[in-house]
């Protein structure tokens, strides 16, 4: 639910993004693993679906693919503007859990 009705215009700077980001993610090629796994992670938003979608295409040809291979490639420096996305929303997505302090023992 939003948090309160946009304005036209920001609205219309919304639709455009989106837009945007779905041209950007259909158009995207899948030569390589690496662009595989942001494609799929642009249109499943999942980390664990990218994981099973892949390894329900490798079944029995290779060793399954680990949560941790997709969370490493999304992290990974951006090397176009789909994975700069993707990568910039899934810090933000994810932000709280990087950033827990550690209670400090005191003893």
């Amino acid at each position: 639910m939003m948090k309160r009705l946009p304005t036209v215009e920001e609205a219309k700077q919304e639709i455009q993004f989106l837009q945007q980001f779905v041209q950007l993610a259909e158009a995207y090629g899948e030569e390589t693993l690496e662009k595989r796994i942001i494609k799929l992670y642009a249109i499943h938003g999942s980390i664990k679906t990218v994981t099973e979608v892949l390894n329900a295409e490798r079944a029995n040809q290779q060793e399954p693919i680990e949560t941790s291979v997709v969370r490493d490639v999304i992290q990974s420096k951006a090397s176009d503007p789909l994975h700069q996305l993707i990568r910039s929303h899934y810090l933000k997505k994810t932000r709280h859990m990087r950033k827990k302090t550690t209670r400090k023992v005191l003893w």
